[in-house]
């Protein structure tokens, strides 16, 4: 009996990478044009909303107060969050919540007992975030330049599909991250498979004559991207599994008690201080940082939270406590969480650049040339090994044939 050699380690890689590439293509190709439209997500807003950035000028000149009133009372609700401008020229944002209905503020306080009112724990029927809608505003001015429910726009439903597929009650998060390891192993075994046997590695990145044209956009342009997709898999994967993430990023750290998120919170009906007096309290205990981000008191905090900016580009927060007007720097981040929000920022594309955030607009539109290629070539195979095993066949019974003249 013949002994059969095992399968290279080359031909593991290909089986590999073929099967992954075809298999999940469908899954892989929306999810990356996705992400390539979320990188510059702020660039496609303007031309689709161009009067929400219809700046006058760049000077933020108007006490927040003002900013968070005149908000609230273009869409009639409470003013929870504004936001600085991000860019030269760029609007104050101000999210804005829709006055809930009283029984949903009696169900949340219920909630922080333990239960809501219809009996199941908080976090169920009490714990959903409120409607709202972000208000952009003039910096100069204060005046409203428009109006937008974010989260029912274009690039919000992008948003939303890019993180969990529009299904977060059928696991779409985890999906997205398992899509995430496989194109992280696509990019491995594809750089690994790139690699020349025999040839010269200058050779490796020219354009061959011989090979059809998809085999050479395939080769190249997979080489090429191979790297930063990977690493936008990577860091995709630690944004799809946030605990597991944060458990082994911080492995070697001290412990320490999760943060409770308040976002769903009902905010304080009248709270003590003014958004301006905050800011200075927050800016006193931090300067000279540059304030990025100012929160409402909720309930449950009974504080403002301001989020500032440090001389190197790293942000931190400051929690004002609404009674006594006391600054508190909110604990340091531990190591695994400062890999973590850098991971977070590489995975947007837009902290690090022009040049990475052209990078990261690549791995989001040549997955989908990568895919066609691959799935050309597959067929192209397919047809080869057919054709050859017909023509093995028809020499075959002609030989066993008697010829006619006999």
């Amino acid at each position: 009996m013949a002994f059969e050699r095992p399968p290279s380690w080359r031909t593991m890689f290909r089986k590999v990478h073929l099967w992954l590439g075809i298999g999940l293509a469908l899954l892989i190709v929306p999810i990356t044009l996705t992400g390539l439209v979320l990188v510059f997500d702020d660039e496609i807003d303007e031309v689709l909303n161009p009067s929400f950035y219809a700046t006058t000028g760049t000077a933020v000149a108007r006490p927040a107060d003002e900013y968070m009133q005149g908000a609230s009372e273009a869409v009639g609700g409470r003013a929870a969050m504004l936001r600085w401008p991000n860019g030269e020229g760029r609007p104050v944002t101000v999210m804005v919540r829709l006055q809930p209905p009283p029984s949903a503020v009696e169900r949340k306080l219920d909630g922080e007992r333990g239960t809501n009112r219809s009996g199941r724990p908080e976090g169920q029927a009490g714990n959903r975030r409120p409607p709202s809608r972000l208000v952009y505003l003039d910096p100069p001015t204060g005046a409203v330049l428009g109006i937008k429910d974010f989260r029912n726009s274009l690039i919000g439903q992008v948003h939303v599909f890019h993180e969990n597929l529009m299904v977060p009650e059928y696991s779409g998060r985890a999906i997205v991250g398992w899509t995430g390891v496989a194109l992280l192993l696509l990019s491995l075994t594809g750089l690994v498979l790139w690699l020349p046997r025999n040839a010269r590695l200058v050779r490796a990145f020219a354009w061959r004559r011989g090979p059809t044209m998809s085999i050479n956009l395939h080769h190249l342009a997979g080489f090429w991207i191979s790297i930063p997709l990977g690493l936008m898999a990577l860091t995709g994967i630690v944004l799809a599994f946030p605990p597991q993430a944060s458990a082994v990023l911080n492995a070697f750290d001290t412990p320490q008690p999760p943060v409770r998120r308040t976002g769903a919170d009902p905010l304080m009906p009248h709270p003590a201080l003014t958004a301006e007096r905050a800011i200075e309290i927050g800016k006193d205990a931090a300067e000279p940082e540059t304030p990025r981000m100012l929160a409402a008191p909720s309930i449950t905090t009974r504080a403002w939270r301001l989020e500032v900016e440090a001389p190197d580009g790293t942000r931190h927060s400051i929690s004002i406590d609404d009674a006594t007007g006391q600054a508190t720097l909110e604990r340091p981040p531990r190591r695994g969480d400062v890999i973590g929000t850098w991971m977070r920022r590489v995975h947007e594309g837009r902290s690090h650049g022009p040049i990475w955030a052209t990078l990261a607009g690549l791995c989001g539109v040549l997955p989908t040339l990568l895919a066609i290629t691959g799935v050309l070539m597959w067929l192209r195979k397919r047809r080869n090994k057919a054709a050859l095993r017909g023509g093995t066949s028809a020499l075959t019974n002609s030989r066993l044939m008697p010829a006619e003249s006999a």
